[in-house]
């Protein structure tokens, strides 16, 4: 069954191949060739055979020349299932025929069960030929380090709230919002719509805040603390960016009396307004919208 907890992972490593490599090293302590680049390759693995392969994700690590050196196969693995036992093998070496280059299978964890059963060896039959995969546990990887590229620690940080909604939720929310706030305005909507398909509803309140959040707010965070430039401004914008939230909500309130279906992402876009007079617009634009693109046109 496809949800969000599975779909949201494997759309992170679609969007940035690299970050197979960057787990596989800095979870797993693995040690790959040098690169140059990454792409995703396609995840569909058909052979000749009229059996359909797809995995969830394929990424081409290449050097300077565009000349595969390796290349990883990450499978998000929600629960047991042994037909994976004959697929991930076929996976592998029908790519490794394709580049001819080694490959490796990432398989991504939600829970220690389905870990314990990842890490299992596979028999593919010759003397030797066992495949283990490179295993990514949730108990271990909720310990990651997230002190480093923004980039990279919001991607630990989508990853880990993809392994569940217990008490680790809010806290997560947190310090995600805060590494939102290091990032562009598109890649920070982007990362904070996939976040609020996996958080709690406890959690995405707290990650709203955080996008909505005011200049002050800002000021306390990493990249905040770069811009500071004095009390004074930072009292003018404090107050400019609570006002465009304030009216950022009116915005919400006003779509959901008329009915009008608010997607995450929309309501994170919204939420994230600090320019009073486009909220002002939004709203007025709200009492005639048959729908909430209407507000983006």
């Amino acid at each position: 069954m496809v949800t969000h907890s599975h779909e949201v992972p494997i759309r992170l490593f679609q969007a940035r191949p690299e970050l197979a490599a960057k787990l596989l090293v800095k979870t797993l302590g693995a040690a790959l060739p040098p690169y140059a680049g990454a792409l995703s390759e396609s995840e569909a693995l058909t052979n000749n055979d009229p059996l359909e392969l797809n995995c969830d994700n394929a990424a081409v690590f290449r050097d300077e020349a565009g000349v595969p050196v390796f290349a990883v196969i990450t499978e998000v693995q929600r629960s047991q299932d042994n037909r994976k036992q004959y697929s991930w093998p076929m996976y592998l070496t029908i790519l490794r025929a394709r580049l001819k280059c080694p490959v490796r299978l990432l398989v991504f964890c939600t829970d220690t069960a389905t870990a314990a059963w990842a890490r299992g060896p596979i028999e593919v039959g010759p003397p030797g030929f066992t495949l283990f995969a490179d295993v990514i546990d949730p108990e271990d990887f909720m310990e990651a380090d997230t002190d480093e590229d923004p980039m990279d620690a919001v991607e630990i940080l989508i990853l880990k709230a993809a392994c569940g909604k217990g008490p680790q939720a809010v806290p997560i929310a947190h310090t995600l919002g805060r590494r939102l706030n290091e990032l562009s305005e598109a890649d920070r909507q982007q990362y904070a719509g996939w976040a609020m398909q996996l958080l709690s509803t406890e959690a995405c309140n707290v990650l709203e805040e955080y996008m909505s959040m005011t200049y002050q707010e800002y000021l306390e965070s990493p990249a905040g603390k770069l811009e500071l430039k004095g009390e004074a401004r930072g009292e003018a914008r404090g107050e400019a960016r609570g006002e465009a939230r304030g009216k950022a909500k009116s915005v919400l309130d006003l779509l959901r009396m008329r009915g009008i279906e608010v997607p995450d992402a929309a309501r994170v876009r919204i939420l994230a307004c600090t320019d009073s007079d486009q909220a002002d617009r939004w709203f007025t634009t709200a009492f005639s919208a048959s729908r909430v693109e209407d507000l983006f046109d």
